[in-house]
């Protein structure tokens, strides 16, 4: 049961849009600035970049989007690093979100809610309420 919200808690960042649902018209102004030869996978990524910065201004997002890919070619290229999707994140975040909510009482709505079965939230929000709570008697060495 979680009644009171930790005044640590980081909020959850806002969706973007994805590379796939962005109009070719967006990245026009990112395309010009981009060199022909420029490498296609850091193409990609400065396009995701570009789709990701909140700058109004066109012309500074170009330059910022420019400054970080060219920082990530630096220090990534020639590496083959796997990048995960971060779904074990997505689903940390849901639950956290959900023992937020969780009353003591409301578990078979939130269960319909989110579409995740009971046996699963009970298994998360007992590591919840655990962290809870060692959080909270951190000082006292139980």
């Amino acid at each position: 049961m979680n009644s009171s919200s930790s005044g640590s808690a980081v909020s959850k960042p806002k969706r973007r849009a994805r590379l796939t649902s962005t109009s070719m018209q967006m990245l026009v102004p990112l395309h010009q600035a981009l060199d022909q030869t420029y490498p296609k996978i850091w193409r990609t990524i400065a396009e995701c970049i570009f789709i990701a910065l909140d700058e109004p201004d066109t012309q500074r997002r170009v330059q910022q989007t420019l400054q970080i890919t060219d920082v990530l070619r630096a220090e990534l290229g020639g590496l083959q690093p796997y990048l995960p999707k971060g779904n074990d994140y997505d689903n940390a975040v849901q639950y956290r979100d959900l023992y937020t909510q969780f009353n003591g009482r409301n578990l078979p709505d939130l269960a319909a809610a989110s579409g995740v079965c009971l046996r699963v939230l009970y298994k998360h929000f007992a590591v919840l309420k655990r962290e809870d709570f060692e959080r909270r008697q951190a000082g006292f060495g139980f």
